[in-house]
């Protein structure tokens, strides 16, 4: 498993935009139907060769301790090697929300490599991922906001001094770490095919 790059993007809470009109749920006679897509079970995680091992991951503007990091990337590794069969290799992209403890993960494209999304993965990542939380933990957001003003001493009662846009309510601040894996299990066997019955 290779770990290429590791990505920070804050995503603070902005206030409701009004939904437009809502469109009519039933497919019109030109729409296509998307193809029904058949969940690929997980598996036991056992015989895995996948294993984290706890260190300290960083980018130029994010640094976390093996705690942390452990706390989103045993699940991910987990998760890996539950829905990734041997003799397979793909691209995943995970997405972490540490102050709510969430993780879920994708397939990708990749024009480097001959590898392509798989929705039957991406169907078993969100079966293993759905139900996982981890204790959450604070990471900060680079968008710095004052504290709250004091109520102003002169001037209007109703007076207040603006507030900058992007700046949440205390302790509504989310950040999401982006984080894009290889995952490449083609030099193991792939698992024998269970015998059939008489």
């Amino acid at each position: 498993m290779v770990l290429p790059a590791l990505g920070l993007a804050c995503s603070p809470t902005r206030p409701p935009v009004e939904a437009p009109p809502a469109a009519s749920s039933a497919p019109s006679p030109t729409e296509d139907t998307p193809p029904h897509v058949t969940p690929r079970a997980p598996v036991s995680t056992a015989d895995c060769p996948f294993h984290w091992t706890p260190h300290e991951i960083g980018a130029s503007v994010l640094r976390l301790s093996a705690e942390y990091a452990g706390r989103f990337m045993n699940p991910l590794y987990d998760a890996a090697c539950a829905c990734v069969r041997p003799g397979e290799h793909i691209y995943m992209v995970a997405r972490i929300v540490p102050e709510r403890g969430t993780i879920e993960a994708v397939t990708g494209d990749r024009n480097d490599h001959p590898i392509r999304a798989d929705p039957s993965i991406d169907a078993c990542f969100a079966t293993v991922l759905g139900a996982t939380t981890f204790e959450p933990f604070e990471v900060g957001s680079d968008v710095v906001c004052p504290e709250e003003p004091p109520p102003p001493t002169k001037g209007p009662p109703f007076f207040r001094p603006p507030r900058l846009a992007n700046c949440p309510a205390p302790g509504e601040q989310t950040s999401k770490i982006v984080y894009p894996l290889l995952v490449d299990r083609r030099k193991e066997a792939p698992a024998p095919a269970p015998a059939e019955g008489p």
